[in-house]
């Protein structure tokens, strides 16, 4: 992956496993998810930054004591995400 200055580094895992989530999420956009995201640094990262929300949601989901209010606040953060990288991919078209 290259960094470019001002982009937050991002593990590597968490980026591949939030391209995975966001092509589940996003079927019609799979091959072109794939191809933006391997030349655009700037949306590997975001598939970064949703690969870490889904990971924290999921971990919320499963714990009893979870707040809900914050439950909400990580699903309104993964569906604002799902947004941008919806909206990156089809302003290039």
């Amino acid at each position: 992956m290259v960094r470019k200055e001002g982009i937050a580094h991002i593990p590597r895992q968490a980026a591949e496993q939030g391209l995975a989530r966001l092509m589940m999420r996003l079927p019609a956009t799979r091959a072109t998810i794939r191809a933006a995201a391997a030349s655009r640094p700037h949306l590997y990262e975001l598939c970064g930054a949703y690969g870490e929300a889904c990971a924290v949601l999921d971990r919320m989901r499963r714990e009893i004591s979870a707040d809900p209010a914050i439950v909400t606040e990580y699903e309104i953060i993964c569906a604002e995400i799902e947004i941008d990288v919806t909206r990156i991919l089809f302003s290039d078209r």
